[in-house]
């Protein structure tokens, strides 16, 4: 995302998230779900920032505090001079990506 200056969950070729992570969760073996946070801050943030902004958001809370979610991916990246919807900005940009398999 930073690399290419775009900001949204489905990938720069407009695949959703969950296709990025779906050969985790094998069709044929039972039930899966995922869900996603984004976040991102110029020039700096922090882990307490990040979750904060997550926690005031529904759809996000959602995420970080559903029960059923058992795994967690969590990346951050620092882009120096990020393109497009970042505006050549120093950028920090994290992702979560929460999932359950039965």
């Amino acid at each position: 995302m930073g690399l290419f200056g775009f900001f949204q969950h489905a990938s720069r070729n407009g695949t959703s998230f969950w296709r990025r992570i779906d050969r985790f969760y094998p069709a044929g073996r039972g039930y899966w779900s995922v869900g996603e946070n984004l976040f991102w801050e110029s020039p700096s943030t922090s882990g307490a920032s990040t979750v904060h902004e997550w926690m005031m958001s529904p759809p996000h809370r959602q995420n970080v505090l559903m029960r059923e979610y058992r795994e967690v991916g969590i990346a951050a990246v620092h882009v120096d001079a990020a393109p497009g919807v970042f505006g050549r900005r120093s950028v920090w940009i994290v992702t979560a990506d929460f999932g359950v398999r039965r």
